[in-house]
């Protein structure tokens, strides 16, 4: 695979997937690599992800996108919880195994927080990362994202309770080291 860039990851509507698209989202979320940073990680039946996609069609608190790699579907990205009156959502994203540690999760991140900042016009941004993925941790923080707070044994995971991250960010932080990012993941 060539470097990720922001020409060759794109987004596009969960919603508007043809099937084979929408189950290879629910392949790529049963991988036992993805399900582990997962709050909930048993692994999701046809019926539950086809109840799941049809609920997402009639919400406007919720923008699930396809995230495609050089035209693959690769991953999943998506903005939950959005607040239209408090201008706020949060957000996460899953990359398939193959897409891991390649980049392309930072590529995600920024186009997310363009798409989140600009065309939606969020002013508050916030995600939630396992304490256990240290590592996804610290990357957000390189996007302008502040460690706001951990949620103390949260999460059952494999029999313990984990703790939970909780970060957020604003547009001016973003436009701090967006500049950056926009440098590293151009195509010239």
């Amino acid at each position: 695979m060539s470097k990720a860039s922001a020409e060759s990851v794109q987004f596009a509507l969960l919603v508007e997937q043809d099937d084979d698209a929408i189950e290879r989202i629910r392949t790529l979320r049963n991988a036992p690599g993805v399900r582990m940073y997962m709050y909930n990680d048993h692994e999701i039946s046809r019926e539950e992800h086809v109840a799941w996609v049809a609920r997402l069609r009639g919400t406007n608190t919720e923008r699930v996108y396809v995230v495609l790699v050089h035209g693959k579907v690769e991953g999943l990205v998506a903005l939950n919880a959005i607040n239209h009156a408090h201008k706020r959502a949060d957000w996460a994203f899953y990359l398939s195994e193959d897409m891991q540690g390649k980049g392309v999760g930072g590529v995600v991140e920024f186009k997310l927080l363009d798409l989140a900042f600009g065309e939606m016009g969020l002013e508050k941004l916030n995600c939630e990362v396992l304490a256990c993925n240290p590592k996804v941790i610290e990357m957000h923080q390189k996007f302008g994202f502040t460690l706001e707070g951990t949620r103390r044994a949260n999460v059952i995971k494999n029999g313990e309770r984990m703790d939970v991250a909780l970060l957020g960010t604003l547009p001016q932080e973003w436009q701090a080291v967006r500049p950056r990012f926009a440098r590293l993941f151009s195509t010239n």
